[in-house]
């Protein structure tokens, strides 16, 4: 349930907007996630529309750090330790 709260309400053929069914979207948070996908490690952007994937700060190895994800198909929020090679994004706070 919480996935569905924070992402946008946006489907695709709307640019930016999330494959359908995009589960339990609800936008309730605010925080309007969108499906930027992913960069792999030969540069090649991966799952746009599929996936809304956020570095978090937290180092977890020398070469992994923590992430959150959203997919379209279910409405949570999975945490993943992955390899800081790829490129998702990340959202930027104001102190």
């Amino acid at each position: 349930v919480a996935g569905g709260a924070l992402k946008s309400t946006a489907t695709q053929p709307t640019p930016g907007g999330w494959n359908s069914p995009n589960t339990g979207a609800t936008n309730s948070s605010g925080f309007t996630a969108l499906p930027g996908g992913g960069q792999n490690v030969n540069g090649d952007f991966i799952a746009l529309s599929i996936y809304g994937v956020w570095w978090s700060s937290s180092v977890t190895s020398g070469s992994g750090a923590w992430l959150r994800d959203l997919c379209y198909i279910v409405s949570d929020i999975t945490r993943h330790d992955y390899n800081r090679a790829f490129g998702f994004s990340v959202r930027c706070l104001k102190d």
